[in-house]
């Protein structure tokens, strides 16, 4: 039995790696899965636990507010870490409800070919860059220059918008075919819970 005794120690000591290692490895123990930019802020950022609003006052409106996502998010999951950001404007299942996140959201769904949703940001009272043709003709002709015409990325650079009366915003931005870049001006008018199109020129050709 003397014999035995010194052996338990590292009988468990073992036993104890071995589950230990795979608990480790799933928290992002393994170097293949630590953070390339430990020191960065957003690593510390926390959601803000939601503010009480007392009895008889009125609740805010918090469809805009912005979450921040979990470390699941990302291909790394667990490491606290993104490796991919997350959609600021084309969040699931909601309206655009901004001049920004309208022309997001046009930008990235000619990019992705889906013409319907390109032109579906247009709004009703829409007027044709040209008076040779018609606003459905224009609308028409956008439609099948998504669907089979030049593809354009996915975001626009320098995208500045200003007011232009309360319900009204103009757009500028430049807009990139490959090498061809395009300098663009959007109106947008606020249509209840959202902004729609409806004016578009493109300002200078590159």
């Amino acid at each position: 039995m003397n014999k035995i005794r010194p052996l338990l120690p590292a009988w468990r000591l073992i036993v104890g790696c071995a589950v230990l290692l795979p608990l480790l490895a799933a928290c992002g123990g393994g170097s293949e899965l630590v953070c390339k930019e430990k020191n960065e802020p957003y690593l510390a950022s926390r959601n803000n636990p939601m503010l009480k609003v007392p009895d008889g006052m009125t609740q805010p409106n918090r469809t805009e507010a912005l979450t921040i996502p979990e470390p699941t998010a990302g291909r790394h999951t667990g490491t606290g870490c993104l490796d991919e950001p997350p959609s600021y404007f084309r969040s699931t299942g909601t309206t655009a409800r901004s001049p920004e996140e309208v022309v997001a959201s046009w930008a990235q769904a000619w990019a992705n070919r889906e013409a319907d949703a390109v032109v579906a940001l247009y709004s009703s009272s829409f007027t044709a860059p040209t008076d040779s043709a018609g606003s459905a003709a224009w609308l028409e002709q956008r439609r099948e220059q998504v669907a089979t015409g030049p593809v354009p990325d996915s975001v626009v650079e320098g995208m500045r918008v200003e007011p232009d009366g309360a319900d009204r915003r103009i757009v500028r931005f430049v807009q990139k075919f490959g090498t061809n870049s395009l300098r663009k001006e959007l109106t947008l008018v606020r249509e209840g819970a959202s902004w729609r199109i409806v004016a578009e020129k493109v300002a200078e050709v590159k």
